[in-house]
Formats: structure tokens, C-alpha cells, sequence
């Protein structure tokens, strides 16, 4: 399932947290989320989380700004083909509501708060077929003030991250950063600081005189930045200037809330910063400017709840109720505010689980997909809904292509899967808007798994239609342009090449690996298809002698990198479930190793493997966790070697992500690989290899990636892998560094491709 997110922007702010943390919750359950917005500090956290986030001016009114926020919304809307388009604030509901009005997509929102039903602002207020809202009196609101049908109503929560939001978080970087004195009694006070939000912090530093003459080593720190933020800022510092001490602490926005809310004693604020604040064992005062709940205990629980922590209705804050309160917990005794915190944190596990907010969203997203009830779908349906959508699917109308991919796409290879999806992820990242079609085995998979057009690869009329429509041809990465596989491999790569460019469009050989030619008929057509091209990119130095060894020299030739080089790895929970699918139990110590078949393959190389895993167990303890990178070719050498097995092995055999085998790698201790992508993958995430050698590609890689553990297909001796072996586990500190220096430049060199890419599109 692919779901677009859209919002105002990503600044510090409790529904932009939101939007973050269910995104990521989302993306661990398998769904590719999409993040549309003008762009902010949790940006980086998004890149982080493997995430694509399309910057489009979502934050202001102006006409102009709005007319192209919603062209290249419906750009994006096109090219990504998503099954939900999710709309989380006022701007981007209103546009999303215009294109959905003609162009019919399934159309989802989330009201975080009120807003004002007022003329003119009532007119850009738009929801969606289905609606979630954060609060049982915000649902009341869209059913009062927009008519929506209770039923297309789910109230969802605020989720709270546990692992992260902990009093056991380490903040002496703040600490240091802020010099925060080690012996303070301190108030944390977290919130966007917007006019429309931050009357609290003016409350409190009106309060923070008469609170320091009566705690003593006092410290306030407000974290949060906005419009309103350099006048917060000045009455802090007027105040200190007043007293002669540093006792307002202004830190401007920040996304490492949750050192701030560890560091304190005590929290003031509302909402999602309160829910956090409590997830540290913070005692809490629920004060924003909707309301003033106070300190939160047993008897405030229901009108907390209800208001979602944001005290709508509640009574005004002042600056004497915070002022007695502030004080009241700040003099308390140790063990009251202790029972405080935890209560706060064993309250937030019950009501305000990740879990339970990604529920909420997925249940959301499969009554809207298949027309059901709100209140009657499951979060467990979300299993069978990519094979439903396949089957019903909602497109939006087509259009010509930027770019047509041609590579060896839709057999369930991992490594040229990678490929692809890493050619798609770098050219989306630097133009949104591009529109791409694949060529693939696989078409319909193809398109739901990278969020592009794909035609059947030997679907004549197909190709030539989208050839004849495109600006660019790339030929896609991997080792296309070689005939061990077979001469008619070649010649298909060679055939899209020639077409292309008999219909006057660029062509670019997009980072390949070269060779080996052993026909000479097929280095002539070699030479006559390449010189020909506008652009050639290769992964490899080795590459560039075999083309000079073809008398290719017309066009610009550069050597970059494979784009799998700038692939992220899965996070270690989804890992985690990978590897417990083969039986590995959680924490054990495994390497990876990955085989293939060959034609050059001798009888006792599955046992060879087998004597080498068997040692790896005996003397280390690590266990062999086989990895099929194509499970419909590896499977069968794959079973054959953990057979020969003395100790147990394990299997991976069914297919899995690029990410997750990424995770897998990154978790190992070493790989022993013969698939050239069980390398790259390793080298990426600094993991030492041994590679055996079927191809020369494989030594080609390895000289790339200067590592020198390395044998041939035909003899892989199990006393030479274990010498291998033992070498690596004595000098695996210093092979990850090599590795480290080796993965972050051909990640710079991989971006060079897309690039290049987008060069030739452009101009």
C-alpha cells in the first residue's frame, strides 16, 4: 500500500510530530509512505527513517503560492499513483479536496484541532470521504460545524514512542550545550511558539520571578520555536536582566525534545509535548492556550483525555495558577513526585501506544479501499490489501514519461530489484515530479512496489509506444551489457538502446557494469549501440578498460558507483521479525552468506561452504544464516549447503525487501557472498566480505571496494575461508572503517548518476 501524507510544513510542533511518528509506524508495518510538505527540522528524521518527503509550499494563503502548491500536488498525485492521499492540516485538506473533486482518489484526513468556522476561513476548510480526529470533542466538532456522518469519524490518539521518551535519556549534550547547572530544580515548558500557541510561556515567565523567591536554584527552560518566538525570547531575557541571573533558559526549535523533557524536574505545556513529557515520568501541568487543567493525577485523567491534553474548556491559564502549582510540585516530596511520574508514564502506555495510533490509520485506510464501515475493519486486513488493490486497483489517468527504465526487472532478483529502486528513490528525491516508466517482467509488482508505470518488457507495442513517448532511456545499472547469461540477453538490452535512439531520444547507460564479451560478433554490436548513446556511467574502473577494449570513446563516459551504495537498511524491530522467521532467536551472534547456482560449479562446493559454516559456529559461536537474493534460482544450492551442516543453519528464502536484507547485512558479522549485491550491500552498511568469485564482476567489486578476502567459484577451499574468517574477526574494526571510507564515496559518486540523469532530461 503507498499512502501521501500532506501537511503544512515539518516545524517543531505536536501534530507535525504526529504526522512523523505515525509515518514511521506505518513504514514498519510494510506501507511506503510518501510526506508532502513545505519542509522543516523533522525533515532529517524522515530521511533517517527511509521515508520520501516531496517539498510543495503547503504553509502560506497567498493565491500564487496555493495555485502551485496544488500543480505540483497533482503532479505527485499522477506520477505516485497512491492508494490513500492523507491530509492532516487546513491548506493542504483544501487542495487535495479540489483535485479530488475531479480527479477521484481515496481521500482521508486528520483534524488535530478546531479551527475557525468563520468567513472567510470556513471556505478553505475541506475533509476527506473518511476522517480521523485526535479527540472525542473534535469529533463532536466536525459533526456539529461540517455535517460529517458520525460513522466516517474515528477518534484516534496522540502515539508516544516509549523507547524514546524515557527518564533514562542522556541529555549531557544539551547539558552542555545550554549549560544547564547539574544542581537546579528545573521546569521544562515545550510548544510551538506561534502566537496561537505559546500564551502559556507568557503565563509562565510572568510567574517565574515570584516561583524563583520561593524555590530555590531555580531554572526555566522554554524549548520550542515560531513566529512569536523572538518575543518569548525578549520578556525571558528582560526578566533575567531584572534578577542578575540566568534564570529563563530560550533554546529556539529544536527536534531533540526528548532530552529537554528528561532533563526537567517538572513539565508545563499541553498535547502531544505534555503526552511525551509524562512518557519521561515528568509530573505534568496541563496548561496551553485552550485551557488550564493543572497538575495532572488520577482525578484529571477523563477531562485530560477528552480534550486530548489540550484543556479546551477547562478555565484560563494564568500566571498564579501555574505560579501555585509550579511551586506546589517543585517543594512536593521526593516519593509523591515519583508516584506522579509514574502514573504519567503507565498512562500513556495504556491509552497512547504507537501500536494503537498505527491501528487507527491502517483500520481508516481499509474501510475507505474497500468501501466498508469505519468501526467495522481491522488493522489484521492490511495482510491481504496490496493483493486486493491489485485487483481493484484506482488509477489516475496517465501521461507521457520523463524517463523510460530498462534493466533486468520483475524476476525477484534482490540485487537488480535495488537497483531500481534506488535509481527511482534518487530521481524522485531531486525532481518529485518526474514521471517514470519501467520496463519489467513483472508489470502490475513492479508498479506497486516502486510507485511507477510499468509495461511487460517483451510487450512489443508497449515499448515502442512508451519509447516513442519519453525524453531519456536509461539502461538501468546491473551487468546488462555482457552475454555469459546469453547472447540474447544482450541483444534485448542492446535492441531498447537502438529503438530509443532510431526515435531521436537521449540514452543513458546508467551506472552499468561492462562485460565479459566472449563473442566477437557481439563486441562489434557492443561497439556500433554504445558509441551511439549520450551518456555512459559505470559502477566500476574495470568496466571503463572492457568499453575502451570495444573501441567505445563517443560519448562522455564516467566512472560512478552502483545506486545501491545509497541505500538505508530496515530499522532493527522489522529486522528482528526477519530473522525470527528463519528461526534465529533474538541476539544471536550470525553471519550472512549468500550463494548462488553456476555453471562452473564442482560437486563439493555445498559441502566446502558447509565445513566453513561449521567452523564459524564451533570456534565463534556465530551461526550461518543463508540469504537467497533470488530465491527462485538460490534456493536450491542454498538448501544443499545448510544440509552438509554438522551445527544448524538458517534460511532465507522468501523474499524481502532491499531494506530488510539491508538490516539483515548490517546485523552480521561478516557475509560470505557470491551474489554481487550481498557485497554492496555489506560494504554500504560496513559489514567485511568474502566473496567468492563467479564472474569477474565479483573481482572487479571487491578491487572497488578494496577488500582482498577472496576466492573462486571453482575452488573454495574451506581451510582458506576459515583463515579468511579468522583474519576478519581479528581485524574487523579497522575492515569496517576501510569500509565506512569506501561506502560514503561511492554514495556521493551514486547521486552523481541521477544527477547526470536529470541533466540529459532537462536540456
Amino acid at each position: 500500500m503507498r499512502v501521501l501524507m500532506t501537511t503544512m510544513q515539518l516545524d517543531i510542533g505536536g501534530a507535525e510530530t504526529h504526522i512523523i511518528e505515525l509515518s514511521k509506524a506505518l513504514t514498519r508495518r510494510g506501507i511506503e509512505v510518501t510526506v508532502a510538505s513545505n519542509g522543516g527540522a523533522y525533515e532529517a528524521e524522515l530521511a533517517e527513517a527511509g521515508i520520501r518527503h516531496v517539498k510543495i509550499p503547503f504553509h502560506s494563503k497567498n493565491p500564487l503560492c496555493m495555485l502551485k502548491a496544488y500543480n505540483l500536488l497533482k503532479e505527485l498525485i499522477f506520477e505516485g499513483k497512491f492508494d490513500v492521499v492523507h491530509a492532516h492540516a487546513r491548506i493542504p485538506a483544501f487542495l487535495c479536496a479540489l483535485l479530488h473533486k475531479r480527479y477521484h482518489f481515496r481521500f482521508v484526513t486528520t483534524a488535530h484541532w478546531v479551527f475557525s468556522t468563520r468567513f472567510p476561513y470556513n471556505l478553505l476548510t475541506r475533509w476527506g470521504d473518511r476522517s480521523l480526529a485526535v479527540s472525542d470533542d473534535i469529533k463532536s466538532y466536525l459533526i456539529e460545524n461540517y455535517d460529517i456522518k458520525s460513522e466516517n469519524i474515528r477518534v484516534t490518539i496522540n502515539g508516544i514512542d516509549l523507547n524514546k521518551f524515557s527518564k533514562n535519556t542522556d541529555y549531557s549534550d544539551i547539558s552542555r550545550e545550554f549549560s544547564l547547572g547539574e544542581n537546579k530544580m528545573r521546569v521544562v515548558y515545550v510548544s510551538r511558539m506561534d502566537v496561537d500557541r505559546s500564551y502559556a510561556a507568557h503565563k509562565l515567565i510572568e510567574a517565574a520571578e515570584d516561583i524563583s523567591k520561593a524555590i530555590d536554584n531555580l531554572e526555566i527552560v522554554i524549548v520550542g520555536g515560531g513566529n512569536d518566538y523572538e518575543n518569548i525570547k525578549a520578556e525571558a531575557d528582560a526578566v533575567n536582566q531584572k534578577l542578575g541571573m540566568r534564570l529563563i533558559i530560550t533554546t529556539g526549535g529544536r527536534t531533540d525534545i526528548n532530552k529537554f523533557t528528561a532533563s526537567g524536574d517538572i513539565f508545563v505545556g499541553v498535547s502531544r509535548a505534555a503526552l511525551e513529557a509524562m512518557a519521561c515520568e515528568k509530573p505534568s501541568i496541563i496548561a496551553g492556550n485552550e485551557g488550564y487543567i493543572g497538575i495532572f493525577d488520577e482525578d484529571k485523567l477523563k477531562i485530560a483525555i477528552d480534550t486530548n491534553f489540550c484543556c479546551r474548556g477547562c478555565g484560563e491559564t494564568t500566571s498564579d495558577a501555574l505560579k501555585r502549582d509550579v511551586i506546589k510540585l517543585l517543594s512536593a516530596p521526593t516519593a509523591e513526585c515519583e508516584r506522579l511520574g509514574r502514573y504519567a508514564r503507565a498512562t500513556v502506555a495504556k491509552h497512547y501506544s504507537m501500536d494503537t495510533m498505527a491501528d487507527d490509520a491502517v483500520k481508516m485506510y481499509v474501510s475507505i479501499i474497500k468501501n466498508t464501515p469505519i468501526n467495522e475493519t481491522s488493522a489484521d486486513e492490511l495482510e491481504t490489501i496490496d493483493e486486493y488493490l491489485i485487483n481493484n486497483p484506482l488509477r489516475s489517468r496517465g501521461a507521457d514519461s520523463d524517463v523510460v527504465i530498462s534493466g533486468y526487472y520483475g524476476f525477484g532478483n534482490s540485487g537488480d530489484d535495488s537497483i531500481l529502486y534506488a535509481i527511482v528513490r534518487e530521481l524522485k528525491s531531486m525532481n518529485p515530479s518526474i514521471r517514470i516508466v519501467t520496463l519489467s517482467n513483472t508489470p502490475k509488482a513492479t508498479e506497486e512496489m516502486y510507485g511507477v508505470d510499468a509495461v511487460h518488457r517483451f510487450n512489443v507495442f508497449s515499448v515502442i509506444r512508451r519509447l516513442r513517448r519519453t525524453k531519456l532511456l536509461i539502461s538501468g545499472g546491473g551487468s546488462l551489457i555482457q552475454d555469459v547469461t546469453s547472447n540474447k540477453s544482450l541483444a534485448y538490452y542492446l535492441s531498447v538502446i537502438c529503438l530509443a535512439k532510431k526515435f531521436g531520444k537521449k540514452v543513458m547507460l546508467y551506472a552499468n557494469g561492462i562485460g565479459p564479451i566472449s563473442n566477437n560478433a557481439n563486441a562489434k554490436k557492443i561497439h556500433k549501440a554504445l558509441n551511439n548513446v549520450d551518456l555512459i556511467t559505470l559502477r566500476e574502473p574495470s568496466s571503463l578498460e572492457e568499453l575502451k577494449r570495444f573501441g567505445v570513446d563517443k560519448p562522455e563516459i564516467r566512472v560512478t558507483s552502483d545506486p545501491a551504495f545509497n541505500l538505508f537498511p530496515a530499522d532493527k524491530a522489522e529486522v528482528s521479525d526477519v530473522l525470527s522467521s528463519c528461526g534465529l532467536s533474538d541476539g544471536s551472534k550470525y553471519c550472512v552468506i549468500a550463494l548462488r547456482p553456476w555453471k562452473t560449479m564442482k560437486s563439493g562446493f555445498a559441502e566446502a561452504i558447509a565445513q566453513a559454516a561449521d567452523y564459524i559456529n564451533d570456534k565463534y559461536g556465530i551461526s550461518s544464516v543463508f540469504v537467497c537474493m533470488q530465491p527462485a534460482r538460490d534456493t536450491k544450492i542454498t538448501e544443499a549447503a545448510e544440509k552438509a551442516m554438522k551445527c544448524k543453519g538458517y534460511i532465507l528464502n522468501k523474499a524481502h525487501t532491499t531494506a530488510q536484507l539491508l538490516g539483515v547485512i548490517d546485523g552480521a558479522e561478516f557475509v560470505i557472498g557470491m551474489r554481487l549485491h550481498s557485497l554492496i550491500y555489506a560494504a554500504s552498511v560496513e559489514t567485511p566480505v568474502i566473496g567468492i568469485a563467479y564472474d569477474p564482476k565479483i573481482n572487479a567489486m571487491m578491487d572497488y571496494m578494496k577488500q582482498e578476502y577472496r576466492l573462486p567459484v571453482e575452488n573454495p577451499n574451506p581451510l582458506t575461508i576459515c583463515a579468511y574468517i579468522d583474519r576478519i574477526i581479528e581485524n574487523k574494526e579497522d575492515i569496517s572503517k576501510k569500509l565506512a571510507v569506501v561506502a560514503r564515496d561511492a554514495g556521493e559518486k551514486a547521486s552523481e548518476n541521477a544527477r547526470l540523469a536529470l541533466s540529459l532530461i532537462e536540456n
